[in-house]
């Protein structure tokens, strides 16, 4: 199921480039004027393997010397996202909730799940940006998803899980677009010969709550919570 929905996210970027219709993000243009904010359970990728997160830089280096222009997450922001506990929205802060409660339920669900690997392991688009294929090995991403899911659906707590979709996925944002692409052409191209790239595999020790932007800058980002497994 996983790969076929990098496959669909494929398809849709390849006829994005074919028709020009690549999608540009408006709020990269000015950042310090995006007030969206949210919570997330996630899992910073060079805490589980550094060599992973250096095959992605060296990816993104190949990708920015075709288009310099666009916005490309820093190494150390690189990420797999757990779940979106609060999908961000202009406005939210962390005074509208309690973050104890939060931070509970995090704590609970976490407390006694094994590591989690996940093989990164090709590289994908859509009309709005390229991102790291994750495949996650046997089912504990899963498992944890569901449970974090039903803890926090029974809190009564603000919450908006998969607000946009229900995430299933293990995929990891490396570039954003929000210029126009000048080579079109060659990111394609670039993207084809990584489509099976094996960037390693990387296991989830670290697992953070935190408060964030849409991208997850660590110049916004708040941690909340941090459980080690």
């Amino acid at each position: 199921m996983i790969e076929s929905i990098y496959q669909s996210m494929w398809d849709n970027f390849t006829q994005a480039i074919h028709h020009n219709r690549i999608e540009l993000d408006p709020y990269l243009c000015d950042l310090d004027k995006d007030d969206r904010r949210g919570i997330t359970a996630l899992a910073y990728i060079h805490q589980g393997c550094s060599d992973v997160a250096q095959k992605i830089a060296q990816f993104q280096a190949r990708v920015r010397e075709i288009e310099p222009r666009q916005y490309y997450h820093p190494i150390n922001e690189l990420h797999a996202t757990i779940l979106s506990i609060i999908s961000c929205y202009s406005g939210f802060q962390l005074i509208d909730i309690n973050q104890q409660e939060y931070c509970e339920i995090f704590r609970t669900v976490l407390k006694d799940i094994e590591p989690i690997t996940i093989h990164y392991r090709g590289v994908t688009a859509s009309p709005n940006c390229i991102v790291i294929q994750g495949l996650p090995q046997g089912d504990g991403l899963n498992q944890l998803r569901d449970r974090l899911r039903d803890a926090f659906n029974q809190s009564g707590l603000q919450c908006s899980l998969d607000a946009r979709y229900k995430l299933v996925t293990a995929h990891s944002s490396a570039v954003r677009f929000y210029q126009p692409l000048q080579e079109q052409q060659k990111l394609l191209e670039l993207c084809h010969d990584y489509r099976n790239y094996d960037f390693g595999y990387v296991e989830l020790r670290h697992f953070d709550l935190v408060f964030n932007d849409w991208y997850q800058r660590l110049a916004v980002t708040q941690c909340l919570e941090k459980v080690t497994r």
